[in-house]
């Protein structure tokens, strides 16, 4: 969820004034059985500030941008909003090194970079799956401006080379700031998919999320809640163009998509079906806990260490997101994190959030609160799917990869189908896919670093059930 769909662990550290001449840094991130060479690039402005981006060259990510560059002394503090990250760190005092920790959803990681040479060759995987034209159907590109919104959306609509009418499918994404294609280290999941159900015989459409690529918006100023009137936006645009079937109109929600989308199928008529990928099932706030340790787990976290930190994790999600006022909030984040740290082993404390001593706690909790406090966090970390779904009536499709670390596959999957019994819905299907991940691939490692390193996109089995279903349904 948040941003996972681009969870990288990477870290970035501090710099000194006699060393802005080093701009590019290097290191490995090692990360239980993980290792992965990280890049990180520094420009200062003619302001005398500071802006930086990273690379992870295996996964062919590059330039991935920080939202925040500043140092004081010897300190920087580095913040990457767009999936929910942050560090703070220090330049060694010969000045060759970049010492820090890394922290995303609690979660800590230590790196050292050195100077490198963008000369050095970065090695690209593959995505033999990414459709490449000539096209054998018909592939639109179109801006339209939503009623209600206002805002201008640009889109991608793909349909068969035919004289008729066909269903249609509105794709939409997992968290974080996306493109229409969902591109994910140089993955395009949305794009294999449209390809592949366009050549099956139906529309799909899919759009740049809001503040991305053609698509108007504050990202950063909106929650789920606004994401779901951006598809209410979609379906009436639709609803407009010749060659959609009106009575089949389907959404395909991944991820953070796959709980917007029973949002505007309680709602909206026009919804004739929902196909929920990866779509969270139980509370938002269990299922992050989940997520954190089945995280933890990937990369070789003792299971002792983990039980000692979900507790905290959660007690300072619901902490952090309902409280009022944020100074009030990090207050009591402190004093929970204080106590936290003075009942837990030390060396448990340290591996888990980087905190060594009390001193350490401010930092800490700062680097949290600015993940947690913002319109989309609030919504979202207090979200309980169960209630929306009970109210879904038209046929649903849910499925998950039994590898998946993001949204663990049993409870979620069990969330969904019990909710909609509970809803009195009789046309629900629910399928588990062994041994894939969140980006439904045959994994080995099933980490989140993993995913770019992988050939495959999406395994063709998920495809071709996602057809049988349709067709089953007489869709």
């Amino acid at each position: 969820m948040k941003k996972i769909i681009l969870v990288l662990f990477i870290t970035t550290c501090g710099i000194l004034l006699h060393a802005q001449s080093n701009k590019s840094w290097s290191g490995i991130l090692k990360a239980g059985a993980q290792k992965v060479e990280l890049r990180l690039h520094l420009t200062q402005n003619a302001d005398k500030t500071w802006q930086s981006k990273w690379d992870v060259p295996a996964q062919k990510a590059l330039g991935i941008p920080s939202s925040k560059t500043d140092w004081s002394g010897s300190q920087v503090s580095i913040e990457i909003k767009a999936i929910g990250a942050s560090f703070s760190g220090n330049l060694t005092a010969e000045g060759n090194k970049l010492e820090g920790n890394w922290m995303q959803s609690g979660g800590t990681f230590p790196l050292v970079l050195e100077p490198f040479s963008d000369t050095i060759p970065a090695k690209i995987v593959v995505k033999p799956q990414t459709p490449q034209p000539p096209f054998s159907y018909i592939s639109k590109d179109y801006v339209y401006e939503g009623s209600d919104t206002k805002l201008t959306y640009g889109a991608t609509l793909t349909f068969p080379n035919e004289s008729s009418t066909f269903p249609v499918l509105i794709l939409i994404t997992g968290s974080g700031k996306q493109d229409r294609d969902e591109s994910i280290l140089n993955h395009k999941p949305f794009h294999v998919l449209a390809d592949f159900l366009t050549k099956n015989g139906y529309a799909v459409l899919r759009v740049d999320d809001r503040g991305f690529g053609k698509s108007a918006g504050d990202f950063q100023q909106s929650s789920s809640e606004d994401f779901a009137m951006d598809v209410e936006e979609h379906i009436r645009f639709v609803k407009s163009l010749p060659m959609i079937n009106q009575k089949k109109i389907g959404l395909l929600g991944h991820s953070e998509g796959g709980l917007i989308a029973p949002m505007v199928a309680a709602r909206n008529k026009s919804v004739s079906f929902i196909m929920l990928l990866a779509g969270p099932g139980i509370p938002i706030s269990d299922l992050m806990g989940q997520q954190n340790e089945a995280v933890f787990k990937s990369v070789g976290m003792p299971q002792q260490v983990i039980d000692t930190y979900i507790p905290l994790y959660k007690n300072l999600l619901k902490t952090l997101s309902q409280a009022d006022d944020v100074t009030l909030g990090i207050q009591q984040a402190k004093e929970i994190t204080l106590n936290w740290f003075n009942a837990s082993d030390k060396e448990m404390v340290r591996l888990t959030t980087g905190i060594s001593t009390e001193n350490d706690i401010d930092a800490f909790v700062k680097t949290m609160s600015n993940e947690l406090y913002s319109k989309w966090w609030r919504f979202f970390a207090n979200y309980n799917p169960e209630p929306i779904l009970q109210k879904v009536k038209c046929p649903v499709l849910a499925i998950n990869g039994g590898s998946d670390i993001q949204v663990v596959a049993d409870e979620n999957l069990n969330g969904i189908e019990k909710a909609l019994e509970k809803g009195g819905n009789k046309r629900v299907t629910i399928k588990k896919f062994d041994s894939l991940n969140h980006l439904f691939q045959k994994c080995t490692t099933c980490t989140v670093t993993e995913y770019g390193e992988l050939e495959t996109t999406i395994e063709p089995e998920v495809l071709a059930f996602l057809l049988e279903w349709l067709r089953m349904e007489k869709i």
